[in-house]
């Protein structure tokens, strides 16, 4: 194992476990187009699925009593629905494509929610249950499932600390399911070499220790861009990846 591609490893997750500490997302958004660069697509997104349940288990009991019952056992729920056709599309489809697709997706609703468009939904029940589906899917076979939700609750104005602390307590519950599932369809055993893991660990430790230390300082403008701004970014780097998959 080249030792510059595991320090690489290792920074690429800081970078995006320090983003998903202060927002409650973007975790793999951040980080897995990035790892594509020096290992097989499969690879990071299994990578990122282990180390999402990592993160998650260390986070959620920082946030407990800040976080809305009803919102997260309804989207998990969406999000359990979607996990398992995800899962099974991740064994027959390119990753590229798919990447490819949800990149220009969210390019395109990052861009319009920059221009303060909202939607205005009718039935947040069915609507928080929509986006669970949305995240779950693109979870299981790409590893991001953080912007369909992301852009859901910016879309509803919630609140920051409730925000994140919903989608904390989110993908903590989902990203169990979605490795077990994903074991269970085969994918774990695509992952050739394990040793990146040696790097990962500390850096996903390092990422949630400095990005505790950062976002009680945001306020909600701040916490709104650099949420769009991680969305953006994360969709910038997906359609670099998908690009060089084809």
């Amino acid at each position: 194992m080249d030792i510059v591609n595991l320090l690489l490893a290792g920074g690429i997750i800081f970078l995006g476990s320090f983003f998903a500490t202060i927002s409650g997302f973007g975790f793999a958004l951040v980080a897995t187009p990035l790892l594509s660069l020096i290992m097989p697509v499969k690879w990071a997104i299994v990578f990122m699925l282990t180390l999402t349940v990592v993160l998650r288990s260390l986070t959620m009991l920082r946030v407990w009593g800040q976080f809305d019952w009803r919102t997260v056992l309804i989207t998990s729920l969406g999000s359990f629905i979607g996990t398992v056709p995800g899962s099974m599309l991740l064994r027959r489809i390119s990753v590229s494509s798919l990447e490819l697709f949800l990149g220009v997706l969210l390019l395109v609703v990052t861009f319009l929610m920059s221009r303060q468009y909202t939607v205005k939904i009718a039935n947040k029940t069915y609507g928080r249950l929509g986006a669970g589906i949305l995240s779950g899917f693109f979870g299981a076979c790409t590893s991001v499932g953080g912007p369909p939700l992301a852009l859901y609750f910016l879309n509803e104005h919630t609140e920051k600390d409730l925000m994140r602390a919903n989608m904390i307590w989110i993908f903590g519950l989902t990203g169990f399911l979605t490795l077990i599932v994903n074991y269970f369809v085969g994918n774990i055993g695509t992952v050739g070499d394990w040793t990146y893991l040696y790097t990962m660990l500390p850096g996903t430790l390092i990422g949630i220790w400095a990005g505790e230390r950062l976002v009680f300082r945001l306020n909600q403008e701040l916490f709104r861009r650099l949420s769009l701004l991680i969305v953006f970014f994360g969709a910038f780097m997906m359609l670099v990846s998908g690009w060089q998959g084809l």
